[in-house]
């Protein structure tokens, strides 16, 4: 019932083998986050087995392997057992690579040869600012969503990301542009008088013609933007204040201290927090690469009502070097 030398590639970095049947691994295979590093050869290799059980838990060995214990039905499709394998890949890798997967967009500027890293909350604008150096100023995408950067001989590079836009439906109503791009992929929406934030679309790069970077690039500016229709006139500034310091820490950590991961089924029937793997050493990683961004290469800070400004602070700000 179970095969071995089940495995899958994640982040193109590490490599994660499945002891489950062959049914549920079928299932795990048609998963993908779609972020594919360059390298030439495997980084890191860990282990996750599938152990029936009438009670659902976690167990993580302090090593490299993962046991996860319930019901079979709880795991059938394979979403779960993919996204706690995810979890496991990501953790290993980042003492071994020195490198964190984050929420925010980058950019390869082809003029610099090197990248930007744009930081905000959900909702800030990154999505429409990266489309808009994208489509209107040539940049190329590293990813959008979520990245892999890190420290390599004391300077920060960008490895990889997702290269999809996810476009909320609200958005499309407060800019010109995502509404001219997308407006038509939501005519097959139900119409009613309240939109929800959830109503949103996946759309890939090739699909909007917009070019890709998966090589690893040089970070030459760090910006944390927010397009707030309340914000009068345009705010542009070093921010190195402790609020900049706590919130990129926290930005920096939700994965490896999990975050965004827990122990639930492919129903999303929730079970339990996930087990922290390699907390300590991750820690470290976190810790040199917020010292580092702040000693040597500063936040940016812009906050403006339209993402079209925060786009020309940021394409003046190249231009001037």
């Amino acid at each position: 019932m179970y095969m071995k030398s089940k495995t899958i590639l994640y982040f193109g970095l590490v490599e994660i083998t499945f002891e489950v049947p062959e049914c549920i691994f079928k299932n795990i295979k048609e998963q993908d986050n779609h972020i594919k590093a360059q390298a030439k050869e495997v980084k890191v290799r860990g282990n996750l087995k599938l152990i029936k059980s009438n009670h659902q838990f976690v167990k993580y060995d302090g090593k490299t392997n993962i046991s996860v214990f319930g019901q079979m039905k709880y795991f059938k499709k394979g979403t779960s057992l993919y996204y706690i394998g995810e979890y496991l890949a990501e953790c290993l890798l980042i003492e071994a690579s020195h490198t964190l997967l984050v929420h925010a967009a980058a950019l390869y500027n082809p003029d610099t040869k090197k990248s930007i890293i744009l930081f905000g909350e959900k909702g800030a604008g990154k999505t429409t600012v990266a489309l808009r150096l994208c489509i209107e100023h040539g940049y190329h995408l590293i990813g959008n969503d979520q990245i892999i950067f890190g420290l390599e001989n004391g300077d920060l590079f960008t490895y990889a990301g997702t290269a999809n836009f996810n476009i909320r439906r609200t958005a499309t109503l407060s800019d010109d542009l995502l509404h001219k791009l997308f407006g038509s992929y939501f005519s097959s929406f139900p119409h009613s008088a309240r939109i929800s934030w959830d109503e949103k679309i996946s759309v890939s790069a090739k699909e909007l013609g917009v070019l890709t970077c998966h090589s690893p690039a040089n970070v030459s500016k760090i910006y944390y933007i927010k397009t707030d229709k309340k914000q009068e006139g345009t705010l542009q500034q070093i921010w190195d204040d402790n609020l900049a310091c706590l919130i990129l820490n926290e930005l920096l950590g939700r994965h490896i201290s999990a975050q965004v991961s827990c122990f639930q089924s492919d129903e999303g029937n929730y079970f339990s927090a996930m087990p922290l793997i390699r907390y300590q050493q991750n820690n470290l990683v976190r810790e040199k690469i917020v010292k580092t961004i702040f000693k040597k290469y500063n936040i940016y800070k812009i906050a403006a009502d339209t993402s079209e400004k925060i786009v020309k602070e940021i394409v003046d700000e190249m231009n001037s070097e």
